[in-house]
């Protein structure tokens, strides 16, 4: 049996689709506007967290720099009603420095998917991507502001849902059993 691809693009189609029967509106590639630089959440009640993540991420490898843009890159989809982030993780999320970012969140920081499994998945995964060669700790530092950006802007915590958990794609937006199932994997 042929392996689904994670990076179908219908998987995400149906993702869009479902969001928008169970919630109406859908923002895909949504910006949030808010800052990708450590130093713009030095006055955040965040500072001490963020700061002790990015500090390890630069510890890991040694890249110092690997914040390139002032402002945060968009996320996979924003439901406006109730307010909440959908980020749709392939598994070239699941990083060492994913997990180094991941084990350091405080309590304060609620999102809506299993820390734990995220680690377990880094752990197991153990993905590499050097193009440039700190992408991974750029793409963990951009995550783990996406995990923290609902607290800061006072919506709903991050879904995460992970690539390769289901054939998203065999979903159907229409059937009201897929629907049911969806609601319960985003846990709302």
């Amino acid at each position: 049996m042929k392996k689904h691809n994670e990076r179908c693009k219908v998987c995400k189609t149906r993702i869009k689709e479902l969001l928008h029967q169970l919630f109406g509106e859908v923002i895909e590639n949504h910006d949030l506007n808010i800052p990708s630089r450590l130093e713009d959440y030095m006055d955040s009640e965040f500072r001490d967290t963020l700061s002790n993540i990015y500090t390890n991420l630069q510890d890991y490898r040694g890249h110092k720099n690997f914040v390139k843009s002032d402002k945060l890159k968009p996320v996979d989809f924003f439901v406006p009603n109730p307010g909440f982030i959908i980020e749709f993780d392939e598994s070239q999320h699941f990083t060492k420095p994913r997990e180094i970012a991941l084990s350091h969140y405080s309590d304060k920081i609620s999102v809506k998917f299993d820390k734990y499994k995220w680690i377990s998945l880094c752990d197991t995964l153990n993905k590499k991507d050097n193009d440039p060669i700190y992408r991974d700790e750029q793409r963990a530092w951009y995550d783990t502001l996406r995990d923290f950006a609902p607290s800061i802007l006072h919506i709903d915590p991050t879904i995460r849902l992970f690539a390769s958990d289901y054939i998203w794609c065999s979903f159907d937006a229409n059937n009201k059993d897929d629907q049911i199932k969806f609601k319960k994997i985003l846990g709302v």
